[in-house]
């Protein structure tokens, strides 16, 4: 099937024309009527995928009635282009269904079709980075040196030219217990070396010969070892070792962090512009900190700060032993190690409350992840630095170590001290036990957007925008512009390695600012409905990144992803009423042009959904935050049925008229519309759906809507009668536009836990462009 005409269906394709990804978080997908609906996620998947196998390019025969579960064979086989049932991954409200493409019955590296089916066995999204028209690698002859045999810590010693031992290439006990697995790669000398952070160092590697050759597949065997660097303490690395010639193909170290950047926190946050610098007066930045409950520690004696999630623990040089306490209060200097140790442990386990804060049971999320992890408050030989390093394996966090905050040398105040550098590394800790990589591929991480928007609320930053603005070297920001290139896909988008990384970091974060603040982060001087906003937006973050299972090279499956995750109950509140805002601050950032944008790239925002209906209430269809408006130019009254379109008073106790203009901010016609209006019988509504009389009375709007705001189509006249009661000084009429593929958050057909209530229409109305109320005062 094709679902290119589906304005249901978010279809995204790769540069060559074949499907990448296919969203159908408007409208999850179930098998047709009159078929035996999946009793389990795995079951659902399958029938999905035999309906999509054409759109993915899916060769005919590989997919049989019931999938094939991956079982890894000794040596290559004959059997041809495979797709296996590798994973049934449980994630937050989801399931991912993952399948490995195989070529000669062994896995392809970084080949995998994922699948989310929700909590009704439904399909929510897809993604592929599978090859359809990968070739079957030359089987190596059974004595190759590396068919039968595992690799050695010897042989990696001769291949990297390094010593073995501990303190050279060593094996943990993981790593010796995983089977050294037998994959398919395709070798490309660019990716040769690839580093799973920004700071990690690289190693030397010999030339490959020339029987290696570009762009083709091998046979090759996955290797995990431990290796420490000076400087940057005992990292685990992957190597992939073609079979025959024992060439390593790919390497991979397996670390993540910040290089000689400086990140504060509270002096900006408190002061603005008057904060003293990392570099200023230890009095005076004694002065500002805060006297706080070190949560979750278990007891020792002396007390250490040792706890459920955290550990501190001197695994780095400088040696700096973890601080003790006899009274139960750490109480140093701002510039001492003890500080600096004490705020490591303080962000870091604030940070995995968080989860559970928002709803995500910690150890459900961080299923690979042993706690508590370790905290090096004071490493990388007193350089300024930090990292979130990956477990042994690269399925799960490895901690987090944290060195200077200043290269100043009369500065020793530590980075750990920065909740947002704490939260920038969080960030890759998510993602290490998500994805099992510590980025996104189509963004460096999600630490900067964490970062800035759980300190927003409040603050007192001089600049709003500034990412880190106690920073004294760098200055990323989180308010780029399209126009100058910092769109999805836009030059400052493109390129390679970890410097275009971080430009990636900024438009993520712009992007995801941009949620926070259209849906409540602009209320400058509000504090409540910032917090709000900013918890709300946190959540979707990190439920995004809950039901994922693999990188992406550009954010169409997470956003689908965080889509999902607003669509049941959230911090206590009905969800789905933010799912538009989701995809519209995406739009915003350039994202959803059409692929093989001509160079420079793409320098606008990006098109509207297929429908979108609306009634403009102020903001012409857009979702800028603004408080909700009663007065929406998109509704009015007149005193008779005469299609007038000035507003006139409402005449109490007899009939009187209401109107609705409808536009179509979307890409094509909006078909099917019609227009509900719902009265108030209260003078104030505040909750949806107990303030309003329901069902609403219901008008259909002749022939489509064109789409790009070409068109009004007038919907009316609604037949209403203000009541005649000394009680009511105004009355109140909300009115829901839906089309095809264009559901309101209050329709009952979407399914949304917003439409169902009690859900506040202060975070519904303004959520949703569908709908408007108007107040008509008597």
């Amino acid at each position: 099937m094709s679902f290119d005409r589906d304005p249901n269906v978010e279809v995204v394709r790769k540069y060559d024309g074949a499907v990448q990804s296919l969203d159908h978080a408007q409208q999850p997908w179930s098998p047709e009527a009159g078929l035996q609906g999946p009793s389990d996620p795995i079951s659902a998947a399958h029938q999905y995928l035999l309906k999509v196998a054409d759109d993915y390019e899916i060769p005919q025969g590989v997919l049989g009635e019931i999938p094939t579960r991956l079982s890894e064979p000794a040596s290559p086989t004959d059997a041809p282009f495979g797709l296996i049932l590798a994973q049934e991954r449980p994630r937050f409200r989801s399931t991912a269904v993952v399948y490995q493409q195989t070529l000669g019955g062994l896995p392809v590296w970084d080949a995998k079709l994922s699948v989310t089916v929700n909590e009704e066995n439904q399909i929510v999204n897809s993604s592929s980075s599978i090859d359809t028209e990968a070739s079957k690698p030359e089987t190596p002859p059974d004595d190759a040196k590396y068919m039968q045999n595992d690799v050695t810590a010897e042989d990696l010693g001769q291949l990297l030219r390094l010593p073995v031992s501990r303190g050279g290439i060593y094996f943990k006990q993981e790593q010796e217990q995983k089977q050294q697995r037998l994959l398919v790669y395709r070798y490309r000398k660019d990716d040769r070396q690839e580093i799973a952070g920004d700071s990690a160092p690289t190693l030397v590697l010999p030339e490959v010969p020339e029987t290696i050759r570009e762009g083709h597949y091998y046979v090759v065997r996955e290797v995990l070892f431990s290796l420490p660097i000076s400087g940057y303490g005992d990292l685990n690395w992957r190597a992939l070792i073609e079979v025959k010639t024992g060439s390593i193909v790919y390497l991979q170290a397996l670390t993540a962090g910040v290089t000689g950047w400086v990140f504060a926190r509270d002096p900006a946050t408190k002061l603005g512009h008057k904060a003293p610098t990392t570099s200023g007066s230890i009095a005076d930045l004694n002065l500002l900190r805060d006297k706080v409950f070190l949560p979750e520690t278990v007891v020792t004696t002396p007390q250490a700060l040792t706890g459920r999630y955290a550990e501190i623990k001197d695994t780095e040089l400088p040696t700096s032993l973890p601080p003790t306490t006899s009274t139960g209060e750490f109480n140093d200097s701002v510039e001492t190690d003890n500080f600096a140790a004490a705020n490591a442990y303080y962000h870091i386990t604030k940070l995995f409350r968080l989860l559970a804060e928002l709803g995500f049971p910690t150890k459900t999320f961080f299923d690979n992840t042993k706690f508590p992890v370790s905290v090096d408050h004071r490493g990388f030989n007193n350089k300024v630095n930090a990292q979130a390093p990956g477990n042994a394996t690269g399925t799960g966090s490895g901690g987090f170590i944290f060195g200077r905050a200043d290269p100043n040398p009369n500065s020793h105040i530590g980075i750990a001290a920065d909740f947002r550098v704490a939260a920038h590394e969080f960030g890759h800790a998510l993602l290490w036990d998500a994805i099992h990589w510590p980025g996104f591929g189509f963004a460096h991480s999600p630490g900067d957007s964490l970062a800035a928007i759980y300190c927003d609320p409040g603050s007192d930053a001089q600049d709003r925008f500034d990412t880190f603005p106690w920073n004294v070297l760098v200055r990323r920001r989180h308010d780029r512009e399209v126009k100058d290139g910092w769109a999805w896909d836009g030059p400052q988008y493109k390129g390679d390695g970890w410097g275009p990384m971080y430009l990636r970091e900024q438009i993520l974060s712009t992007t995801l600012f941009r949620l926070y603040r259209a849906i409540g982060g602009d209320a400058i001087g509000d504090f409540h409905k910032q917090n709000w906003a900013s918890r709300y937006t946190l959540y979707l973050i990190i439920g995004g990144i809950a039901t994922i299972a693999t990188t992406a090279s550009m954010p169409y499956q997470y956003v689908s992803a965080m889509i999902s995750a607003d669509r049941d109950t959230v911090l206590g509140y009905p969800g789905g009423a933010v799912r538009k805002i989701i995809r519209w601050s995406f739009e915003k950032q350039g994202l959803y042009h059409p692929l093989n944008t001509p160079s420079p790239g793409v320098m606008t925002r990006g098109p509207p959904p297929a429908v979108d209906a609306y009634i403009d209430d102020g903001r012409d269809g857009e979702y800028d935050y603004a408080p909700m408006s009663g007065y929406p130019p998109g509704i009015w009254n007149r005193q008779a049925p005469d299609g007038g379109v000035v507003n006139q008073a409402p005449v109490v106790g007899v009939t009187n008229y209401c109107y609705v203009a409808v536009k179509n901010r979307g890409t094509e016609n909006a078909q099917n519309v019609q227009v509900t209006v719902y009265e108030s019988p209260i003078p104030e509504p505040t909750v949806w759906p107990a303030h309003f009389q329901t069902p609403g009375t219901v008008v259909p709007i002749s022939g489509p809507i064109s789409g790009n705001r070409q068109q009004t189509a007038i919907a009316g006249p609604f037949p209403w009668t203000p009541r005649a009661d000394a009680s009511f000084d105004r009355y109140s009429l909300l009115a829901a536009v839906r089309a095809d593929g264009d559901l309101s958050n209050i329709d009952a057909s979407s399914g949304l836990a917003c439409a169902s209530g009690p859900t506040d229409i202060d975070n519904l109305i303004p959520f949703d462009n569908n709908l408007a109320m108007r107040h008509f005062d008597r």
